[in-house]
């Protein structure tokens, strides 16, 4: 009998790391097809570029223009993120001390050390590249856009939001290597850490979107806009972000450990008070509350008042009823997950990161529907048949090419999702040996495990999701009141006969039948 024993100490996965990046790198194709597209809802533009210009606009980020958002991004991480990795250093520690692999949850059928260095999954910390990746790609596409806006002399531009999109990838990505150095519940939290802000952000973008910041005028006429109460950067990290922290630390310590019966009625408490306030604020800001108790989140910028308000509220009555419903089913499912969490049948994390993906979900898609209509109103209205720039062929490849942009990015999200949920390979909330049981052999390369590829593909949706949000969010405000004067003096062509030619019609009408 011949035994041979082989033992594989390839412990360099450089070209493998690097693979995955410069794929992830071809994701700069997306914001150009992105930009590409949504270019004609403002007015077909061009694009301007010098390099002396992009250096002006990256010097000035860090001391000119409204960038607070982004700024208190950046501090919110370095203060997390510092915490974080003393708290998961210190429990890779403990396990390196006792020996004991139950501390962290790794998947051992596919878990590829480092070692000599650092003892842990390479191949689960490597696979959070594709967020810092894309992080970097939406912060240069951003500054590509803002500084066309500087070299055509713009004045109205916001583009704090959509920087803060790109900083938050990339610390997601950050904070999510830090969780994967020891997975465990306790430390799952800081995985989500940046979720809860990119999903936060998403929803104020769309919001911040929906307003019309300045008057715009067109032959001395004002158009009708509405201005909407967006919400501030100081306020977001006050009232939703900085409970959300807190909350959802405290709730994983009581899933862990539960806390003592008179300090868990009030954590409860006050989390219900929290998510009721929650539901109060957006419900201020559909305007689904009474009047009378509470002024309208919408204030007409054109003077018009009483009578006039009603009258359009009237109008709109379908759309009315519509968020009526939509808010109370959202409303009912929010209630039954905080009952769950009540009873400890869900993690808090999940409970307050899922309310957050259904609410951003609903809105991009009521969002992406108008846009898509005001869309098609451009192509089919504003741009002219003998308009060499438009030819009229864009009135179905513009359409087309954003519904197969969108459907892209659902079909990667549902691909994440399947390598996340059916190809599950450990359940942090499951005893350490039963989590064991649900570890699986690498699916490609011998280096990537299902977990590794829901990294990948769930990357490059959401940075397709955030790019359209970017544009709904309409920072350019300069481009956007231009599309705004195209738009209106072509629904004022449809709108308005020539005066000639009525009276000539009453003119024709009034002669003789015999003449």
């Amino acid at each position: 009998i011949e035994i041979s024993i082989s033992i594989n100490t390839d412990y360099e996965y450089v070209t493998k790391v690097l693979v995955v990046t410069l794929v992830s790198c071809l994701g700069v194709i997306l914001p150009v097809f992105c930009r590409h597209i949504f270019n004609y809802l403002n007015a077909g533009e061009e694009r301007k570029f010098s390099f002396a210009g992009w250096r002006r606009v990256v010097i000035n980020w860090f001391y000119s223009g409204n960038k607070g958002l982004a700024y208190l991004t950046g501090f919110l991480a370095w203060m997390l993120l510092v915490s974080a990795f003393q708290v998961v250093h210190a429990k890779w520690g403990e396990m390196m001390e006792k020996g004991d692999r139950d501390i962290c949850y790794y998947n051992e059928g596919c878990y590829r050390p480092y070692l000599g260095y650092y003892d842990v999954s390479v191949n689960g910390i490597a696979s959070n590249l594709p967020f810092m990746v894309h992080g970097a790609i939406v912060i240069l596409s951003v500054s590509l856009s803002e500084t066309s806006c500087y070299l055509k002399g713009h004045k109205r531009y916001d583009y704090s939001i959509p920087y803060s999109f790109g900083m938050a990838f990339i610390f997601e990505g950050l904070g999510s290597l830090l969780y994967h150095i020891c997975p465990s519940q306790i430390i799952f939290q800081f995985d989500t850490l940046f979720m809860f802000v990119i999903s936060q952000y998403v929803i104020i973008a769309l919001v911040d979107g929906h307003a019309i910041r300045r008057r715009v005028y067109q032959d001395s006429q004002k158009l009708v806009g509405l201005q909407r109460k967006s919400v501030r950067s100081p306020k977001l990290f006050l009232f939703f972000l900085g409970p959300a922290y807190g909350f959802n630390f405290l709730g994983n310590l009581h899933y862990i450990s539960p806390l003592p019966p008179a300090i868990a009625f009030f954590f409860f408490l006050f989390l219900g008070i929290w998510v009721f306030a929650i539901l109060v604020w957006a419900a201020y800001k559909a305007n689904l509350l009474p009047k009378s108790y509470f002024p309208p989140a919408s204030i007409r910028t054109d003077g018009r008042e009483g009578a006039e308000i009603e009258s359009e509220k009237t109008k709109t009555s379908s759309r009315f009823k519509f968020k009526i419903v939509s808010f109370g089913l959202y409303t009912v499912l929010v209630v039954i997950g905080f009952i769950m969490v009540v009873m400890g049948k869900l993690v808090i994390s999940i409970f307050i990161l899922g309310e957050l993906i259904v609410a951003l979900l609903v809105m991009t898609a009521a969002s992406f529907v108008f846009l898509l209509k005001d869309l098609w109103f451009t192509l089919t209205k504003v741009v002219r048949p003998n308009n060499k720039k438009y030819p009229m062929r864009y009135r179905f490849i513009i359409p087309t090419g954003i519904v197969l942009y969108l459907l892209c990015g659902l079909g990667l999200a549902v691909i994440s999702l399947f390598f996340f949920v059916i190809l599950e390979n450990t359940n942090k909330s499951l005893p350490a040996w039963e989590s064991r049981a649900l570890n699986k052999d690498c699916i490609m390369a011998n280096f990537w495990d299902a977990h590794d590829l829901w990294h990948f593909f769930a990357s490059h949706s959401l940075m397709m999701i955030v790019l359209v949000v970017i544009e709904m969010q309409k920072p350019c405000r300069d481009c956007y009141a231009k599309y705004r004067e195209i738009t209106q003096h072509a629904k004022e062509l449809r709108t308005h006969v020539p005066l000639k030619e009525v009276e000539h019609e009453s003119t024709k009408e009034n002669e003789p039948e015999d003449k």
